[in-house]
Parts: C-alpha cells; structure tokens; sequence
C-alpha cells in the first residue's frame, strides 16, 4: 500500500527557472545545470523503482513512502521507505551510469564512463548507515522496535557494478521484489495497530524540502537574475504584453498566462512574497490593475491589506512571519 506517493518535486522547477534566468557566462550557471541534471536524473531512477514497488506482493501488510524529509537527530532524506509489521527498509537509488565501484577507506563511488573518464564522488553507504541509525532512534523513541534494514539500489543497466564494498547490501531492479520476499520474519513483530501508528507518524514528522529563495541558497547576487516573462514555446526570456495576452518576440506564440511562470519563479529564485509592485517590475509592466489581477487569479496566499498586501505560494507559508 502507498504510504506517500511518487512526486516530482518543485524544487526541479525553480531551478530550472533560475539556469534560465542567468547569463550564459555567469560563473554560478554550470554548476547549476550539473546539479539540475543530477536531481532529474535521482527522480527518474526513484520514479522507476516506485512502479515497480507498486506491483510489489508480500504476504502481510506494507506501507511504501517516496522522498521522505525528517528531522531526528538531523535533517535526513530518504528516496524510498518500505515499513511492515517486521522491518523497515530504506532504499538508496543512484541513477549513475558506467562502471561503479564501492570502496572502503575511503568511502568513495567512483565511475568510469566507456571513454575511460573517472568521476569520484561521495560513497551513499555512510549516509545510508546514517539513515538507517536515526530512523532506528525514531523508532525507539516511539517505544517500537523493529529492525531497521537499508539497500543501495542501481535502478538501470546502464550502471555496471564493478566492485561493491561487503557492508551494504547493493541491488538492481530487477532483484528488489525477489530480495524482499525472502526477508525473514520473526514471530515478534508490532502489531497491525502500531503500524498504522508508525505510518502516521512518519507524515506527521515529514516536512516539505523548501530551499527557496534560491539566490539565498547558492549565494547568487539579485542583480545576476533577469527579470521578465519567457515564452515556454522557444524558452525567449522578453515576451511582451498586449492588452489580454503575452506575445513571445522571437516566435510570434501567444500565451494568456505566461507571467504564471515568471511569478512563481519569483517566489521561489527571489523572494517567498510578492507585493504588486515588485510584480510589475519583475514582469516589466505598468498597470497596477493587470499586475493586481494576475496575482489574484493564482493559487496564492494574500497576506496584509490595502497597499501592504503580498502573496506567497502556498507550501511556503509557514515561512510567513
């Protein structure tokens, strides 16, 4: 059973739109870009390995949770949570391609690619060894015990693993279902109750990863980031508005709610709220009255009155003071 479902996240989005919104010789913009590949990259092998689980058929009751955030000891990030009356089982997935190999002192993941390139970079064992420590502690505090078990899970063939270290269990795909069926489970278990304790304790505890505004977040100067509607026809920063609709100068498309695009991207690249005339700046128009319809025709959260309002996306208000 779904716990907490598949999700993209937005954060992909915003920064998207902040690589877009930056010049092509900014210093910030590459590093960007191999983040934003990264991230999409992790969520298409999570995506993967979450629709297989769904097929997944055990012969007692199972919760599965996608991209959890918790605050135990510390901050922590689970890609994937399967809880059952017997066990916990965290999955690491890595989307990397080429050969891989896992070592031990130092931990380390390094990656040769088919050309004989090698990239090193941080081995995901201690921070699964991590993970499977402070969801134990959670476990304990709430008086239940279970074990608490963890797998690295390359989720395509593209990824050959070469050599793996002996202390983590290093799975593809194709052999998750058939590993955790042979799991064994010993007679004291939790109850059906205390499951259902659990799994709502695990929402309860979950919280939003919301790392806006991102300017803040990489260190990037406002002055760096361009103002402006883009076209999502051609990705032409500078669309243009006409009395009900915005026209894309490079490819003549219209849109009637392109500046959606650009508000949020505000909100999540400048600043968490929004007042009208910061809406007008950074759309680069002048009616106080069209800036104030767009704002109010979007799924915003008005805060303040008369000349002081400001708007903010709903997921962000708990950062409102």
């Amino acid at each position: 059973m779904i716990g907490k479902g598949y999700s993209d996240t937005h954060y992909l989005d915003a920064l998207y739109g902040l690589i877009q919104r930056l010049s092509l010789s900014n210093p910030k913009r590459q590093e960007l870009l191999n983040e934003y590949n990264r991230i999409k990259a992790g969520n298409f092998g999570e995506k993967v390995v979450m629709n297989s689980l769904e097929q997944l058929q055990l012969p007692y009751q199972f919760y599965i949770f996608h991209d959890l955030y918790l605050s135990i000891e510390s901050h922590i990030q689970i890609d994937i949570l399967i809880l059952t009356r017997y066990y916990a089982f965290i999955f690491e997935v890595k989307n990397i391609k080429g050969a891989i190999e896992l070592t031990d002192n130092p931990s380390q993941l390094i990656r040769t690619l088919p050309d004989g390139e090698i990239h090193v970079f941080k081995s995901p064992e201690p921070q699964l060894e991590e993970y499977i420590y402070q969801l134990q502690k959670f476990f304990q505090n709430k008086n239940i015990h279970i074990p608490v078990y963890g797998a690295i899970i390359f989720p395509f063939t593209s990824s050959f693993i070469k050599q793996s270290s002996n202390k983590t269990t290093v799975l593809q795909k194709n052999e998750i279902k058939p590993f955790l069926r042979r799991i064994v489970t010993k007679c004291d278990s939790i109850t059906d109750d205390e499951l259902e304790y659990l799994r709502h304790s695990i929402l309860d505890k979950h919280k939003e990863f919301i790392p806006y505004p991102l300017i803040e977040r990489y260190n990037i100067p406002r002055e760096d980031v361009s103002n402006g509607v883009i076209c999502n026809k051609c990705n032409t920063l500078g669309m243009k508005r006409l009395s009900h609709y915005w026209r894309c100068p490079n490819c003549y498309s219209k849109s009637s709610k392109a500046h959606e695009r650009a508000i949020y991207d505000y909100l999540t690249i400048i600043n968490n709220k929004i007042s009208n005339e910061e809406c007008r700046k950074f759309l680069n128009i002048k009616s106080v009255d069209q800036s104030y319809r767009m704002l109010k025709n979007m799924n915003l959260i008005k805060l303040g009155k008369t000349s002081r309002v400001k708007y903010m996306l709903p997921y962000l208000n708990y950062k409102s003071n």
